[in-house]
């Protein structure tokens, strides 16, 4: 019986440090942004310290990748039309670019031209 008391009264104490600004979160927590504990709009630095966040720059209170999110491409709140994808920090079809063709980073040959996402390879 003491034992149970001695444990419970340790464990409010663990959450108490846990939740604690400033103390060690997991990834989940550190990208959550509930009022008091402040947000990555507070510290822009936060997400580029927390590992598995969706990219190291902050755009309404989120994480978020400027060079590959389709929402916030380049600066916060650009967002790609239905038929673009952000690749490198611009908008582009990928069914017709000739350097990001079908999917980003995806150059065609010179003398080749990007249709339907396929480089012709003619």
């Amino acid at each position: 019986m003491a034992l149970a008391i001695t444990l419970s009264a340790t464990v409010p104490n663990q959450r108490e440090a846990f939740f604690r600004p400033g103390s060690s979160t997991s990834r989940f927590l550190a990208s959550q942004s509930s009022p008091g504990r402040g947000g990555c709009d507070q510290n822009p630095l936060a997400c580029r310290a927390t590992e598995g966040n969706a990219g190291p720059d902050c755009c309404s209170k989120k994480c978020v990748d400027l060079r590959t999110d389709i929402s916030n491409c380049g600066s916060c709140g650009k967002r790609c039309i239905s038929s673009e994808i952000c690749c490198n920090a611009y908008c582009v079809n990928p069914m017709s670019h000739n350097q990001n063709c079908g999917k980003c980073s995806n150059h065609c040959k010179e003398g080749t031209s990007c249709d339907n996402g396929l480089c012709d390879y003619a």
